[in-house]
């Protein structure tokens, strides 16, 4: 995977000279030898990752190959799990933008349910028109957690908001914020949080706010629908592989005094399942 990769870029896109190979010509791509002296590191070091004898190589050090040969964010997954035999603690592109591959605004635009995908800062990139219907005059915010904090219209629709709504959505900006410290929306946030006296003390006395309730996934918050009224808004949320700091947002509407059902059922996936292969012929 690595020797492939390397292969197809050339010395002179990455600033040096030629490579030539023992029989006088132009030999493709990057050298081992070069790959350490763009990444700066010690000779023979790449040499080591690229042979699979690297002995737990740092989370730093792949990252910095994996940007150094343009991987996708599935490719760096796949990178850090052979190389380290587990899922990276980070994504390639840690805090800079978010790029959503074309098949999942597509995706996102043909569910029936209302669905919206954002970045890690709040900030809108594919909607369809259900989730449209979900806020005031359907009109899209651009980033969901401004809206949910500051827009005047965010308690036409959220229910007990000073009780229900703001006190999860705050710990949210501020572990994002301590996660993402260069994203301006997110320092915005955190001015805008500071300087309401409300959100202040939520935002300082985050210590209040019950674990677990930092995040959005799986929580039914009251919620008022211009159509079938006061109810309950269950909220999913997924990460597509190719975008892991982005969010796919998906809401159900349950109308009542009371959250609807939860029917979470856990599977072990430490069981064997071998079992349920077919006997080989």
């Amino acid at each position: 995977m690595l020797k492939r990769s390397r292969d197809a870029i050339s010395p002179e896109a990455a600033g040096l000279p030629p490579r030539r190979d023992p029989r006088g010509g132009t030999a493709p791509g990057l050298s081992q030898a070069a790959m350490d002296q763009l990444l700066g590191r010690t000779p023979g070091t790449y040499s080591r990752l690229e042979r699979g004898v690297l002995h737990t190589p740092s989370p730093e050090y792949l990252r910095d190959v994996a940007q150094l040969l343009g991987y996708t964010e599935q490719e760096w997954v796949t990178l850090y799990g052979y190389a380290r035999g587990e899922r990276p603690p980070f994504p390639l592109l840690l805090g800079g933008a978010v790029s959503v591959p074309g098949h999942w605004i597509q995706t996102v635009q043909e569910l029936s349910q209302p669905a919206y995908t954002c970045d890690y800062a709040g900030n809108v990139l594919a909607y369809n028109a259900a989730a449209v219907d979900m806020f005031p005059g359907r009109r899209m915010p651009k980033n969901t957690l401004h809206f949910m904090l500051f827009d005047p219209a965010r308690k036409e629709i959220l229910i007990d908001w000073e009780t229900a709504w703001a006190p999860t959505v705050v710990p949210m900006v501020r572990a994002l914020r301590a996660q993402y410290r260069k994203n301006p929306t997110l320092q915005r946030l955190e001015v805008m949080c500071l300087a309401d006296p409300v959100l202040y003390d939520l935002y300082m006395k985050q210590q209040t706010i019950p674990v677990g309730l930092t995040h959005p996934d799986g929580d039914y918050k009251p919620y008022r629908h211009h159509e079938h009224g006061p109810g309950w808004l269950k909220v999913s949320v997924s990460t597509p592989l190719m975008a892991p700091t982005a969010n796919l947002f998906l809401l159900s509407f349950h109308p009542g005094d009371r959250p609807g059902p939860c029917h979470d059922v856990m599977i072990d996936t430490s069981a064997d399942f071998t079992g349920y292969f077919p006997a080989a012929s």
